[in-house]
């Protein structure tokens, strides 16, 4: 479920790419008449991606979508991963080296299963397999920066998506104090008008007051 509201909040996942994040195993099939793999620490040549960093940056960004779960429990953080630029130039075995939350990293590792068209890495003239690493960062940041009068009173007449980032800007802290029953209190508004993300993050609210109670 992707929504016009989720894309507008959720800023652009960035990625950060630098020199030293790219792994360094290589493996090179040598041509003697035997079946013998022979390994470098560095390939002599890195795999490249047409039009570089930036292109790559581009691609992966574009591709990406915040979960809608992540989006609502407001997880953010940086998940590295790991996958092998194969002597093809194809994409293989994407894992996830450090975690931030299984919604965030499976998008991660789908996105970057796709990637392919490297130019690929070598090894004394010869395409070999090259493993590389990189820090993909997914950052929340609400467009609306405070509640204005003008989407509180919006909120106020009945309008279901003022409701609902009045509702998220309480449950989360967003721009004004943290407040679960003023959350409680548009979001069910919302809910009630049949919005499914408002109606997701209200079951969210009851629970964290009921557990405050207890």
């Amino acid at each position: 479920m992707k929504t016009s509201l989720l894309k507008s909040v959720v800023v652009a996942l960035v990625l950060s790419l630098a020199t030293n994040a790219w792994g360094g195993n290589a493996s090179l099939l040598v041509d003697n008449g035997a079946s013998t793999e022979q390994s470098a620490d560095r390939p002599d040549v890195m795999p490249q991606y047409p039009g570089g960093l930036e292109a790559l940056m581009n691609y992966i960004t574009s591709e990406m979508e915040y979960p809608d779960d992540a989006f609502l429990n407001g997880l953010e953080g940086t998940c590295v991963v790991q996958f092998v630029v194969t002597k093809t130039g194809q994409v293989d075995q994407v894992k996830v080296l450090r975690s931030v939350s299984p919604e965030l990293d499976a998008e991660v590792v789908r996105v970057c299963s796709q990637i392919g068209n490297f130019e690929p890495g070598q090894v004394e003239g010869k395409p070999v397999n090259v493993s590389l690493t990189l820090p993909v960062k997914f950052k929340l940041e609400s467009s609306v920066p405070y509640i204005s009068e003008e989407l509180l009173d919006r909120a106020n007449k009945g309008d279901m998506e003022a409701q609902y980032i009045v509702g998220y800007s309480f449950f989360h802290g967003d721009g004004v104090p943290l407040d679960w029953l003023v959350a409680r209190h548009y979001l069910e508004k919302a809910a009630q008008q049949g919005h499914e993300q408002a109606s997701e993050l209200l079951e969210k609210t009851k629970q964290y007051l009921r557990n405050e109670l207890n």
